[in-house]
């Protein structure tokens, strides 16, 4: 028999009692995801000498307080490194924030949106440490990403599954037959879970080693591939005006950054540091492809958002994000920019879907609102988002006093929007 669901029950009544009856009801319309109300943003003490925090910054466009920092949370512990963040905030409500620079992930509770509470950190997952990115999986863990073991954070490192708590359920080494153990510090991830595959990028945070991703498989983290980014050469790209002694020239195959998988499930693509641009495709088979599609300009190409087939990249030396049309991956079109004043150099980057909104950060002392039409790609700064009585956009960490005191200057990272209240 086949099964009726209750609208056909329902429609079968309204015909059988008439517009008396049920005819005039009307099931009731989902409700659209509202704006972010709130930022949180992830910072370190400049000086190290007070302790490091998550600021919260009022978002809401309508607000007294918009664009102000109205709240802070101290971790008690100083000169971690602030680092990584989730980059999104999960429907359980709980952030991870990773102080990479002491190898702690710090836990906040942030149900109460506008009074974010520290539930704690943790170091390790078994043998594994120096934790840096997090993703969370359909069963609610977190598949993240290690550069070392040990605790002096010794390659190669692994891909960890951690409860929510931060408590190791299963973990993989990095190590691969024939590849250099300096070289296998994962950095960050994709998860597939459509061909059950994770791909991770290896980029060392604090030496100059990293120019490979490595593919597993994601029901039992089993590592089945190490692939080398294919070398770049002149023609490829452009020369990198100002590196060291023309060490990284022509070279974008060099420290692969952050993966984002496009909608087909599939297919991943990902920016280097040294402004390459790659497609990885046939993830799934045999002989996974690698292919250098494009170089951006400059140096340290950082953290893009990818929404629908709109790639929007950080590109620092430009002073620059760009929009690119993604639909044909191997030939993305650039669709809009915006471009910040000589003193901004962007970095991080996070979006809120029901607003079109990302916030940029420099990985320092500013942060910067853009908004983004999906439907054009085009990109604008919100000259709004700035701090009282200045007269250019933008709120600033390096400021002398905070919510927990006169501790002075900090630094900003991993940065995320959540809509509670």
């Amino acid at each position: 028999m086949r099964r009726v669901s209750g609208w056909t029950l329902l429609a079968g009544l309204a015909g059988t009692l008439g517009v008396a009856g049920m005819s005039a009801f009307t099931p009731p319309r989902p409700q659209p995801p509202r704006p972010a109300s709130f930022l949180y943003v992830w910072a370190g003490d400049a000086d190290t000498a007070s302790s490091d925090f998550l600021a919260v910054i009022d978002v809401r466009r309508e607000s007294a307080t918009y664009a102000q920092v109205i709240s802070t949370v101290p971790v008690g512990a100083k000169g971690t490194g602030p680092h990584h963040t989730e980059h999104q905030v999960e429907r359980d409500g709980i952030l991870f924030a990773n102080g990479f620079g002491a190898g702690r992930t710090f836990r906040f509770d942030v149900n109460q949106a506008a009074s974010p509470r520290l539930l704690g950190s943790f170091t390790t997952a078994g043998d594994y440490s120096f934790p840096h990115s997090f993703v969370q999986l359909a069963n609610g863990h977190l598949l993240s990403t290690f550069q070392g073991h040990g605790t002096t954070n010794t390659p190669p490192g692994g891909l960890v599954e951690l409860d929510r708590q931060g408590r190791l359920v299963r973990a993989t080494s990095a190590r691969a037959t024939g590849f250099d153990t300096l070289d296998m510090r994962p950095y960050s991830l994709a998860v597939l879970p459509a061909i059950d595959r994770v791909v991770s990028t290896s980029t060392d945070m604090l030496a100059d080693h990293g120019a490979h991703l490595q593919i597993w498989r994601l029901s039992d983290l089993a590592l089945l591939h190490t692939i080398p980014l294919p070398k770049t050469s002149g023609g490829d790209g452009h020369q990198h005006e100002g590196a060291p002694t023309g060490k990284y020239s022509e070279q974008h195959h060099l420290f692969p950054g952050e993966p984002r998988t496009l909608a087909d499930g599939k297919t991943v693509l990902l920016a280097t540091f040294t402004c390459g641009f790659y497609r990885v495709s046939a993830i799934d088979s045999p002989q996974p492809t690698i292919d250098f599609v494009k170089a951006f300009g400059g140096l340290d190409c950082a953290v893009p958002v990818l929404v629908g087939n709109r790639w929007v990249q950080t590109i620092p030396d430009e002073r620059a994000v760009v929009s690119l049309d993604v639909s044909d991956a191997m030939h993305p079109r650039e669709l809009s920019r915006v471009t910040f004043d000589s003193t901004f150099k962007p970095h991080w980057m996070a979006y809120d879907a029901p607003s079109g909104r990302l916030i940029v950060n420099d990985g320092e002392s500013q942060l910067q609102l853009v908004t983004m039409n999906v439907g054009t790609g085009a990109l604008a700064i919100d000259s709004a988002f700035r701090d009282r009585g200045a007269t250019l956009p933008g709120v600033r960490f390096d400021r002398a006093t905070w919510p927990h005191g006169a501790t002075g200057p900090a630094k900003a990272h991993g940065s995320v929007f959540s809509r509670g209240r």
